[in-house]
């Protein structure tokens, strides 16, 4: 399940758009599930992003919450930990809300953006992590940059899965 601020008509958008099978949470005001969580910007009034898998029994096997909108969760630790729960794994159903047709919001990220932004994320981060001097400031940037380089790699797998169609 994703949750974020955003209306279903635009949730249902941004699932058309990256072929995503899953299920959307709309919490506008971060009081549902963002504000439970420990996850909720009060400055930006959007969701951190935060990971949580539980168990069938109700235990939480992996938790990371992100410091910033512009740090995400490595999938290996969560894949890891969901693993080891030794479950048969499901076919997710796709997500068709009845009585709510997709309305794309204007920010939302659009795969023709993902590669420039996260090159400049890359670069950029590649740039500063020279500058500093201070080892716990150059790790976070070399963090960010190797996260930049993650999403690349995933989305290069994404595009193969699922080329354009320019009927």
């Amino acid at each position: 399940m994703l949750a974020s601020v955003d209306p279903p008509e635009v949730q249902l958008a941004m699932n058309r758009t990256w072929h995503l099978p899953f299920r959307w949470v709309s919490d506008p005001d971060g009081e549902r599930l963002a504000k439970p969580l420990g996850a909720w910007d009060e400055d930006a009034s959007i969701f951190r992003p935060v990971v949580v898998a539980v168990a069938p029994d109700g235990r939480q096997v992996f938790r990371e919450l992100s410091r910033d909108f512009t740090d995400r969760t490595d999938d290996e630790p969560v894949l890891a930990a969901v693993e080891q729960l030794g479950l048969d794994p499901v076919a997710a159903a796709g997500w068709e809300p009845e009585g709510v047709e997709p309305h794309p919001s204007k920010r939302a990220f659009r795969p023709a953006s993902f590669i420039p932004y996260f090159r400049a994320i890359r670069f950029n981060t590649m740039a500063l992590s020279e500058r500093m001097v201070d080892d716990r400031d150059r790790e976070q940037l070399v963090a960010e940059k190797e996260m930049a380089e993650s999403f690349l790699a995933a989305f290069d797998e994404w595009r193969a899965e699922h080329p354009p169609d320019h009927s």
